[in-house]
């Protein structure tokens, strides 16, 4: 996961590259960082295969990952070399984002077709004592509360009344409400996306520090449809405040993301999030 070292260094590389004699210094200490960082060191990987090829990668993230059950079909078929899936193809190769979607999916129709994994010696007989006659109705998602002020930013409030309701298990990802998690992994405390606004799709994630579990880190994404994804998602302006009290002011990366580390989990029922996208060109 990107940390605030990833982002530093990205910001050095910048700084180089706008002017390098004067930022010499930085370079060296960025490009040590990105060779120890598995994270780092993926990302730019692709991003040299991306430079190193011929053709256009026309593709966006969100088309991409519209074809990839196609695409997987068709690979497990044998017949994802076909021309109309090369395009496909050459986003994976150069996106890490999408390539991350497609290695998940892959392996979940490996398992589902027996190419991963065992048969068991036996399947347990379930317990199903615990079920009730009536099924419980489905609680409904919480109502995200969210305006649109006077200079056009999107200000998004929390609440105890929407922590509470995000707590509900209906309202959790699947792997949070199930405990399950793996050892480097960090708990996901609240998620909530909201797509209400035009050409415009919030997701934040509270995420509880390993070391530190009084203390959150706030991962804000932001996805604007009509730049068409990465790499056009930097820029847009992430501010966070507790009440009048401003905590910080963050800028997406690339990816759409904004990092705020260490707030404290207390503070969480108080935040509001202004975010003030930048004009597309």
């Amino acid at each position: 996961m990107q940390t605030s070292e990833c982002r530093l260094a990205i910001e050095r590389l910048l700084a180089y590259l706008e002017d390098p004699d004067l930022h010499r210094a930085e370079a060296d200490a960025a490009i040590k960082h990105m060779s120890t960082c598995p994270y780092c060191r993926g990302r730019m990987d692709r991003f040299i295969r991306a430079l190193a090829t011929g053709e256009e990668d026309r593709l966006t993230c969100r088309e991409c990952q519209d074809l990839l059950p196609g695409y997987l079909q068709a690979e497990m078929e044998g017949q994802a070399d076909e021309e109309r899936r090369h395009s496909v193809a050459l986003h994976l190769a150069t996106c890490p984002h999408c390539s991350t979607v497609y290695a998940s999916l892959r392996d979940l129709a490996e398992l589902a077709y027996g190419e991963k994994g065992g048969e068991p010696l036996h399947y347990p007989v379930p317990d199903l004592s615990f079920l009730r006659p009536e099924k419980a109705a489905p609680l409904p998602m919480p109502k995200i509360p969210w305006r649109l002020d006077e200079w056009g930013r999107l200000v998004i409030e929390f609440s105890s009344e929407l922590l509470r309701a995000l707590q509900a298990p209906a309202c959790q990802p699947a792997y949070a409400a199930a405990g399950l998690k793996s050892a480097g992994s960090r708990r996901v405390l609240y998620r909530f996306s909201l797509k209400e606004v035009e050409d415009l799709e919030v997701t934040i994630t509270a995420e509880e520090m390993r070391k530190d579990p009084a203390r959150c880190t706030l991962i804000v994404e932001v996805d604007i449809p009509g730049r068409g994804g990465w790499p056009n998602l930097a820029g847009t302006e992430v501010r966070l405040r507790r009440g009048e009290q401003e905590l910080g002011t963050q800028w997406t990366d690339a990816f759409g993301q904004a990092v705020f580390e260490g707030v404290h989990t207390e503070d969480l029922a108080h935040l509001v999030f202004e975010i003030a996208p930048v004009q597309g060109p």
